[in-house]
């Protein structure tokens, strides 16, 4: 089934057909089994009736989220991590886990510019290295001892990041005690990029009414259309009213490999932490989520029980389990060793540069055509769009009305016909078919085929619909 998978990624459907609860039941509930199953009948249950139902992030006509095919050779290798349990945890049981994962976050943090000697944790994912990244932030920042103390009986944190944050961030504020109310949302600029005058107008008036600012966030490209914060601009706030300085980059920090857009990273490595996801642009498997320091004792002070005295006199015995949450957990970073020392950092220059090209062919292929209308000009891999028959004039409420039905629609019907795969978001009020170009067997006849096919869908959805009323 996996050679199946790779040879011919383009066999099963990019989206899986719809299921309905009643047959996921017939052929994954039912009672606990009291009794086992010979493992061949398991494989032809797997077969028959999960890979129906599941979705094929490995298709090359995959443009949705920020999903990417997997590396072979790395996928595979995750069959022997879980065979034999590799986990880093202390250097002594598991040295070859915790020194590769060392490793790998300063292999990352090198590639990106944002430090040569980074510390780091991987983790499932973006969500759990923004986390991460906030509770470090907490701890370094609110000015008390937070770990001892807590929140209660102290002045109200504080953080900023702009409307275009991830959800994930919100969640963060919650779980962390901060609350959704203190986490500050930063209009955008036109170009979907924080407004700095009011990031500093917002400051001050926390600050005046009693708050205590502990973390400013930015981006180093947007989920929604990969815009990119000012980076130095945010680090110089960061410094002026004492805040940890956290970028997100899970999805765009990779784009800082290609020369073209290297100068819009200006000003990262002057960040405090970054997220970036491995299994995002690296197209390596799930899970691997990177949260990146410039220090070990800033995720040491933040989750190690061992005082920082005896974790300096430990020496080479670097136990990695002292620097995140988890204690039980599986090596997330052995298939990003493995990718990158396969594959190279030049050939990921390479992918990174083909994909930011292909966003700006299909940019302008949306320019041509006389029944799209480009939304958003790509910076990174991302391209917004919507489908807008020619006989329709936009800005009118009722039409836009039309056009935001419409394109939901396109986006439902290019999911059940599974030759491609984009999502749709919102901008400016407009919904919007979005594309992320990130995953290695995509091409520019990809590309093609799939603004033909959203073509075609809103053609036909529109002569059934009739336009607006």
């Amino acid at each position: 089934m996996i050679t199946d998978e790779f040879s011919d990624p383009a066999r099963r459907p990019v989206f899986p057909p719809a299921q309905t609860w009643d047959a996921m039941e017939m052929a994954f509930g039912g009672s606990l089994p009291h009794h086992g199953m010979p493992p061949d009948e398991l494989l032809t249950l797997v077969e028959d009736k999960l890979l129906p139902a599941a979705g094929n992030p490995n298709h090359p006509g995959l443009m949705a989220y920020v999903l990417t095919a997997s590396q072979p050779f790395a996928a595979l290798m995750e069959a022997l991590v879980a065979a034999i349990k590799l986990r880093p945890t202390t250097w002594k049981n598991q040295p070859a886990s915790c020194h590769i994962e060392t490793t790998v976050v300063r292999w990352l943090g090198e590639m990106v510019g944002f430090s040569d000697d980074a510390a780091g944790y991987l983790t499932t994912g973006g969500s759990w290295a923004n986390m991460v990244a906030m509770a470090v932030a907490r701890v370094r920042k609110a000015g008390w001892d937070v770990r001892a103390e807590g929140l209660h009986g102290h002045p109200p944190l504080a953080a900023y990041v702009s409307t275009e944050a991830h959800s994930c961030i919100d969640r963060s504020a919650e779980l962390l005690g901060i609350g959704a109310n203190s986490l500050r949302k930063v209009p955008v600029d036109a170009h979907f990029r924080i407004r700095i005058d009011v990031l500093d107008n917002m400051i001050r008036a926390d600050l005046n009414a009693g708050y205590k600012p502990f973390c400013l966030i930015g981006h180093a490209g947007t989920v929604n259309t990969g815009a990119i914060d000012p980076l130095d601009t945010l680090a110089d706030l960061a410094t002026q009213y004492e805040m940890w300085f956290h970028v997100d980059g899970a999805y765009g920090a990779f784009a800082a490999l290609a020369p073209q857009t290297r100068p819009l990273f200006a000003g990262l490595e002057r960040a405090d932490s970054l997220t970036i996801d491995p299994h995002k642009w690296l197209n390596t498997p799930f899970e691997a989520g990177c949260i990146l320091t410039k220090r070990w004792d800033d995720l040491g002070d933040t989750f190690s029980l061992i005082p920082p005295y005896l974790r300096a006199a430990m020496g080479e015995e670097h136990n990695q389990y002292e620097y995140g949450f988890e204690l039980s957990r599986t090596d997330r970073a052995l298939k990003v060793w493995l990718a990158l020392n396969q594959h190279g950092v030049d050939c990921y220059r390479d992918l990174v540069a083909n994909h930011l090209s292909l966003a700006q062919y299909l940019a302008e292929l949306v320019r041509q055509a006389d029944d799209f209308e480009l939304v958003s000009t790509p910076v990174l891999s991302i391209c917004c769009f919507r489908f807008v028959p020619p006989e329709l004039t936009p800005g009118d409420e009722a039409v836009e009305t039309y056009l935001n039905e419409l394109n939901h629609d396109i986006e439902m019907s290019l999911m059940q016909d599974g030759r491609a795969l984009v999502s749709g978001t919102e901008l400016n009020h407009k919904r919007v078919l979005r594309a992320c170009i990130a995953s290695h067997p995509t091409t520019q006849a990809h590309v093609e085929q799939a603004l033909t096919l959203l073509q075609a869908h809103g053609r036909e959805l529109h002569r059934k619909k009739g336009g607006p009323r």
